[in-house]
């Protein structure tokens, strides 16, 4: 089974800026959610803390599974022995199940001496139902006897602005959000329908779908991140898969294997010889298969 470790945090910046003023928060010690995410050109200098991580499949390549490391801070002086918090699953925000979409959580997390955080390991599940729903698995802080919830009402640390900003939530709380569902991606070449078509497809590569993003990786080697810019989707790339897709289908067409979408039309790039309207299934004339 592949595995995949997708990291939210991989390493604080020890004592400083803001963290250190958490550090030197006054009251009882105690343990809160401290994952950071935001905008690709920050760092955990910059982004904000937030309630909960979105975690997309589809993006990790093919993987059976994902860790989801989150990392959890204290509050007071560091120590010189190790100590222990507790974290369990939220029922009241998790729709996951255990062992269908993800493992069991390890409930006691170690803070080593001489340490002011630990990663909870969070193991998710592929299954074929996230292709088709979001599933949430909330996880929560529990008091013990060396740590009480620190920021039960968080407010937003200020001067972190490289990401979305959430004002105020219970950092004792997290969420992980996750999905396999395939949505058009930035890059893609083609319309749903064409008015000067009479409302079929149009364009280099004609309406999105998965299956037809999957054939296309699959011919190309491609993964779904390389239509997430030019970059790594060139216009003379986009040219080459809609020559190469519509002599394939082309080609399936006249042997008899036709390759059609879900709701029943010839898949369509432009080079093809036919049209195809989103809902309307193909329908071979009577000596198609003769």
């Amino acid at each position: 089974m592949k595995k995949i470790l997708y990291y939210i945090i991989i390493l604080p910046i020890l004592l400083s800026g803001c963290e250190k003023d958490l550090m030197d928060y006054e009251g009882l010690e105690g343990v809160y959610f401290a994952v950071q995410w935001g905008d690709s050109w920050g760092n955990e200098r910059s982004w904000p803390y937030q309630p909960y991580t979105n975690v997309q499949f589809l993006q990790l390549g093919n993987v059976d599974t994902a860790t989801v490391n989150l990392k959890v801070m204290v509050t007071g002086s560091v120590k010189d022995y190790d100590r222990v918090f507790r974290v369990e699953v939220n029922p009241d925000s998790t729709t996951a199940g255990e062992n269908v979409d993800y493992l069991p959580l390890e409930n006691d997390i170690v803070i080593k001496a001489g340490e002011y955080m630990a990663m909870v390991p969070v193991r998710l599940i592929r299954t074929e139902a996230l292709q088709h729903e979001e599933k949430i698995l909330g996880v929560k802080l529990v008091a013990n006897q060396y740590f009480r919830l620190s920021f039960p009402e968080w407010d937003a640390v200020k001067g972190f602005a490289s990401g979305e900003v959430h004002e105020h939530f219970d950092a004792s709380l997290h969420e992980i959000r996750f999905s396999d569902m395939m949505v058009r991606p930035t890059v893609w070449t083609g319309t749903d329908s064409s008015p000067y078509n009479d409302g079929a497809e149009s364009g280099l590569w004609g309406a999105f779908s998965r299956k037809k993003l999957e054939m296309i990786c699959e011919r190309f080697d491609l993964t779904y991140n390389d239509f997430m810019s030019t970059t790594t989707m060139p216009s003379v790339l986009q040219s080459l898969i809609a020559k190469t897709m519509s002599q394939l289908l082309i080609d399936r067409y006249n042997a008899k294997d036709p390759v059609l979408e879900d709701d029943g039309r010839l898949m369509f790039f432009s080079g093809c010889p036919w049209s195809s309207k989103i809902g309307v299934p193909w329908v071979p004339d009577e000596n198609y298969y003769d």
